[in-house]
């Protein structure tokens, strides 16, 4: 008998090495049916699906994941799956008289919820530039589509989100550039339920173990440019750059350190009034 694990995750190719894996059949060996559900939303809708039992698995942004479990999110981190960190595209529309990063000061940001990885990092990037954070504004549009609309309409100013995805928006004339915006942490992080991870441990650790094997082994894979850009409409040439700059994890081991400094960041942003021992974050397997 089957086992069904439902997991969620944003529509990007950072998380390729799940559907890859699927297609092989690497769960299926023990007995276990993945259901993997793309979340254009992000990290708060992910957050919130976990919460409500929707979800059994996640793949959060880090600083997304530190935050709502700190919040009282039931759920605990596992391991990273992208050690390297995430490269924000800050975007203005293309009719816009913003020109540099020094402007969108005190102006509109779009996020896609509050939460996210796109209202945390708008305000990770107004404390590099120790900018005041209640002069801060924001409009949920929930995904990159409604952010489109949002700075086309001249509804918002600011949008901030992966840089390879917004690329072809770039090309085509639609978001503008301003700045590029890397997390100071890996940007990816794999998150279980708690009651899902205290029933099936043993499930959690072999999805756990294939899913550290494939993104192991995915970038010998001389087709994985070529593959990317079909399935997620990028151009080769800019997956290339990507994957070049892109290391998935390997490793199962999660460092307290690191967790530290991300819950140091949203104390300081205000998004946590207290931070929650990164041991008490990390599941115990």
């Amino acid at each position: 008998m089957e086992t069904i694990v439902r997991i969620g995750g944003v529509p990007e190719h950072f998380n390729y090495p799940w559907h890859k894996a699927k297609a092989e059949g690497r769960f299926e060996r023990y007995g276990i049916s993945l259901q993997w559900s793309d979340y254009p939303g992000g990290t708060g809708v992910l957050v919130q699906d976990l919460a409500d039992k929707k979800l059994d698995l996640a793949v959060l942004l880090t600083e997304g994941a530190v935050a709502a479990v700190s919040k009282g999110c039931p759920a605990r981190l596992l391991h990273f799956t992208v050690r390297s960190p995430l490269i924000w595209g800050v975007h203005t529309g293309t009719a816009s008289s913003l020109q540099d990063i020094e402007s969108i000061k005190g102006k509109t940001f779009a996020i896609s919820r509050f939460g996210s990885g796109s209202h945390l990092m708008a305000i990770v990037q107004a404390l590099l530039n120790d900018w005041p954070l209640d002069h801060m504004h924001w409009l949920e549009v929930k995904n990159l589509e409604g952010a489109k609309k949002a700075l086309t309409e001249n509804q918002a100013d600011v949008f901030l989100w992966e840089r390879f995805m917004t690329k072809p928006l770039v090309d085509e004339g639609s978001f503008r550039l301003l700045g590029l915006l890397p997390t100071p942490w890996p940007s990816f992080v794999l998150v279980a339920r708690e009651d899902f991870l205290v029933a099936h441990p043993d499930i959690v650790k072999y999805i756990s173990t294939e899913i550290l094997s494939v993104q192991e082994e995915i970038k010998n894979d001389p087709d994985l440019s070529f593959v990317l850009a079909k399935r997620y409409g990028l151009k080769q040439q800019d997956v290339l750059v990507w994957l070049n700059q892109t290391t998935w994890e390997k490793k199962s081991a999660l460092s307290e350190v690191e967790l530290d400094a991300v819950s140091q960041s949203l104390l300081k942003a205000g998004v946590l009034e207290d931070i929650m021992p990164a041991k008490k974050l990390i599941a115990a397997l």
